[in-house]
């Protein structure tokens, strides 16, 4: 019987998901990639589901791709099958319209960084590493990390980052705006459940439309960004979250949302 790489809970409106192959550093690999899919998507499906936690076992959050496989180097059609689950993770996680947490435990390295900045709020313990990796083995950033870093940092840092294959520890992620919060380790999952809770019970749905219009803003021209902006908020002012939000302002109590 093979065990899964992976470990689910589902805590209410919570998932967590928590990368459990510590023998191999969390690495990226085929089995990873495929195992982990499945509850992403769960997630994204599941309207009783409101937030998402990442995080991993042991001394590292994940250690990136699987470089075993590159020793003999590879061709186009074998790096598209390699990458397409990648890029099913990197869809699912970015265009999906609910909240992901990403709290990192330890060494985020190679596509391991890359998986942590897919997050839309990411958290750290005290102990956690943050390395590109690419350059030393030759390739060029993926799992989206030339996105996203630089929509974290700029351009330039970016470049300095990826290029140079800058390791950066948790405080100066932090200082950077790559980390949201740093916690010490034994803290960092209760932290990461209330922040999740605190998520679940939230707007969701006007949540989700948040995330949508951060990812468009760097996208779409104005006038586009605007005309998405009025759509999202005509969805918002029609919700139910809506009016709870609005009844319970004038009630003087906190607000009770569904999602809807």
């Amino acid at each position: 019987m093979t065990l899964s790489p992976i470990a689910v809970e589902r805590d209410g409106p919570l998932t967590i998901v928590q990368l459990d192959d510590a023998a191999n550093a969390n690495a990226l690999t085929m089995a990873m990639k495929d195992a982990l899919l499945v509850p992403v998507a769960d997630y994204f499906r599941d309207p009783a589901q409101r937030c998402l936690i990442l995080t991993g076992t042991g001394r590292f959050f994940c250690a990136g791709g699987d470089l075993a496989t590159l020793r003999e180097g590879q061709d186009a059609p074998s790096t598209r099958e390699r990458l397409a689950s990648t890029y099913a993770l990197v869809r699912l996680f970015l265009n999906g319209e609910k909240p992901v947490v990403m709290a990192v435990n330890g060494a985020a390295a190679g596509g391991g960084f890359g998986l942590a900045m897919l997050g839309d709020i990411i958290l750290a313990s005290e102990k956690a590493r943050f390395r590109p990796a690419f350059s030393a083995i030759g390739v060029a950033a993926d799992v989206a990390l030339s996105m996203t870093l630089p929509r974290a940092v700029g351009r330039v840092r970016a470049s300095h980052i990826l290029m140079n294959d800058v390791t950066l520890d948790a405080r100066q992620a932090e200082a950077m705006g790559l980390v949201g919060a740093v916690h010490a380790q034994e803290e960092l999952m209760s932290e990461a459940r209330t922040l999740g809770r605190k998520l679940a019970n939230g707007p969701t749905q006007a949540l989700g439309l948040t995330k949508r219009l951060i990812s468009s803003g760097y996208e779409l021209p104005l006038d586009a960004f605007l005309n998405a902006e009025f759509a999202a908020q005509a969805i918002c002012f029609g919700s139910q979250d809506c009016r709870e939000g609005a009844n319970a302002f004038y009630e003087k109590r906190p607000p009770v949302f569904t999602g809807r």
